[in-house]
């Protein structure tokens, strides 16, 4: 038993983070509001679960493509590997939930969500095992850990892990893909399984597209010294039977596992791209300036980590990607500024080596490569001036399990620099460092709770630092989940709400989950609205002016406010009487100052 356990050490391992990791996950997500992109997939996975029902009890009619149609061309502008296991998760766990509680309050708090967020949790942890286990194939098993927790407890990343939505498990499917590219260099089998692991991939969400590039940079690379020209012809290296796996298994998982491409997929597939080639551009607070239209800013997704990861990760992985760089590029930076430095008699002629594995933190050159391109591509899309830069951190999230890994070799290589002890002191030592390097990011989890979107490192100045900086304070509507107890406390029966910023499905989630009392009725203007909860987004300030303007009153009755900032609040909208208006409200309303918190 204990050899078995030592052999099988790694993956033990690797399971308990995973389990440790979606308790944490599923254990807290009930506290968190429901993401504005959350409801648009509730409502794909209830469609799809309908063809389900469907394959269930006539599978011949299910392959109609008028059925397919019916109940797939909701959100057809994402692949459905993930909203199809959220429709399977929906049928086992909450169909028999009645849509509109007759209740108050409601028996059986949460299920619908629970249950359609549960495959995307599953996927973060995955996430998270597949971190630690790249640290520990490239370097140790105690790196692998190290990285595996920064990860999960950066406040922005635990945030995204919890929704029903695309981008954490895009993080679980790319470290996956590229796993599998590092094992198919020893063995056939996974080259074949490089193929399967990024047709699923790509069954998830576009990002996975950029892989082939990854893989394609890094293969001419490593193999640079294999290419030759010579009288007898052009010398190639080997080419890794991933590519040709990936070429015909990719595409094939992809087409079929998505029903809306059994017929006519040339037309849908065209339509797929050009919703994503032409993506409209949604506003964002960026330094004091409201971002609209292209060219962004390219240090935008740099500017973002920045002031968004918890700083002993920052600090980690800057030095870690700083001195893979270096070990990477540095001859080819230093032998022309040498060459330069000799002609003008700066620099003595001799010169020494540098050592490939000292510059290189002791990882192979092979793996440091992995590491470096795949922490920097995503961020480099994303910092083309026309790619839109909705949605925070997370359309780059992708590269932070790679970031995480050079931040523990980073530590690791630091720890070398110290004085040397026993093991087991060195053990306590490290321990109680990692335990350092890791607190900033638990105790923001803890500080900011239910409201990650909304977190801001110390570099910041925090939330309050953030907002008079300019920045976004929060997105996705999901902080108003703070207000909703007083409302089912405080609002009169059958009362108006305009809930800003928050999707009608969502809004009907709440209602559904007995978060929201179902006399509640929803309204889509201040206009038509008894009380109107506005999310401030600077973007939307002309919702709170219309509210002024409508009532003549900016009283507050309500708000939630993280670090003194104002996230969401609540405003009586019914309008008053003209004669009851003081003369003074008939005065214009100024506009808050650029980047200062109201």
């Amino acid at each position: 038993m204990k050899a078995w356990t030592q052999k099988h050490l790694t993956m033990l391992m690797a399971a308990g983070i995973g389990i440790v990791a979606f308790v944490m996950i599923f254990t807290h997500a009930p506290r968190v509001g429901y993401a504005r992109d959350e409801g648009f997939y509730f409502s794909a996975a209830e469609s799809y679960a309908g063809w389900f029902k469907v394959l269930a009890k006539d599978p011949a009619k299910a392959f109609d493509d008028k059925v397919i149609w019916r109940y797939y061309e909701n959100n057809r502008e994402h692949p459905v590997l993930v909203k199809n296991l959220m429709a399977l998760s929906f049928l086992a766990l909450a169909a028999d939930e009645p849509r509109v509680p007759t209740t108050w309050p409601h028996h059986d708090t949460g299920i619908f969500a629970m249950a359609m967020r549960l495959p995307a949790q599953l996927f973060s942890a995955l996430a998270i095992m597949l971190t630690f286990l790249l640290g520990t194939a490239v370097a140790s098993r105690r790196v692998g850990l190290l990285a595996a927790l920064l990860f999960l407890l950066t406040p922005r990343h635990f945030y995204h892990a919890q929704l029903a939505c695309f981008d954490m498990p895009a993080v679980a499917v790319w470290l996956a893909t590229i796993l599998a590219w590092r094992k198919a260099q020893r063995s056939a089998s996974w080259g074949v399984a490089t193929g399967i692991v990024w047709g699923l991939a790509l069954a998830v969400k576009h990002n996975s597209f950029f892989i082939p590039i990854v893989l394609l940079l890094h293969w001419l690379i490593v193999s640079a010294r294999d290419f030759s020209i010579s009288r007898s012809g052009l010398g190639l290296p080997r080419i890794p039977l991933a590519f040709f796996s990936m070429l015909i298994l990719g595409p094939a998982i992809f087409y079929a596992h998505w029903p809306i491409l059994w017929h006519h997929p040339i037309d849908r597939l065209s339509w797929y791209f050009s919703f994503h080639l032409h993506h409209i551009n949604y506003y964002w607070e960026y330094f004091g300036k409201l971002l609209t239209d292209p060219p962004f800013p390219w240090l935008y997704p740099f500017a973002v980590t920045a002031l968004t990861l918890p700083l002993p990760f920052l600090i980690l992985a800057s030095l870690g990607m700083g001195r893979v760089t270096w070990g990477l590029l540095g001859r080819w930076i230093a032998t022309p500024v040498r060459a330069m430095g000799r002609l003008a008699g700066l620099v003595a002629p001799t010169d020494k080596t540098n050592k490939a594995s000292e510059s290189l933190m002791g990882l192979d050159p092979w793996d440091a490569w992995l590491l470096w391109l795949n922490t920097l591509i995503p961020f480099l899309v994303i910092a083309i001036p026309s790619v839109p830069i909705f949605g925070g951190i997370k359309h780059w999230m992708h590269a932070m399990p790679f970031a995480a890994v050079l931040a523990a070799v980073a530590m690791e290589r630091m720890i070398l620099l110290l004085p040397k002890t026993s093991p087991r002191w060195s053990a306590w030592r490290y321990s109680a460092l990692a335990a350092l390097v890791l607190a900033p990011g638990l105790a923001g989890l803890i500080w900011i709770g239910p409201y990650g979107s909304s977190f801001y490192n110390s570099l910041a100045g925090g939330i309050s630092g953030a907002a008079d900086l300019g920045m976004q304070r929060q997105y996705w509507s999901n902080n108003v989940v703070g207000l909703l107890p007083w409302i089912n406390e405080n609002l009169p029966s059958g009362a108006r709400v305009y809930f800003h910023e928050v999707t009608g499905e969502s809004f009907h989630a709440y209602r559904r989950d007995g978060l929201l009392r179902p006399d509640i009725r929803p309204a889509w203007s201040p206009d038509y609205a008894d009380y109107t909860v506005y999310q401030y987004h600077r973007e939307f300030v002309d919702t709170e002016y219309q509210v002024w303007n409508r009532t003549g009153d900016r009283t507050i009755i309500k708000g939630l406010y993280l670090d003194q900032v104002p996230m969401s609040m609540i405003y009586d909208s019914r309008k008053k009487k003209e004669t009851n208006r003081p003369s003074s409200l008939h005065k214009p309303v100024p506009t808050p100052p650029t980047g200062v918190s109201k």
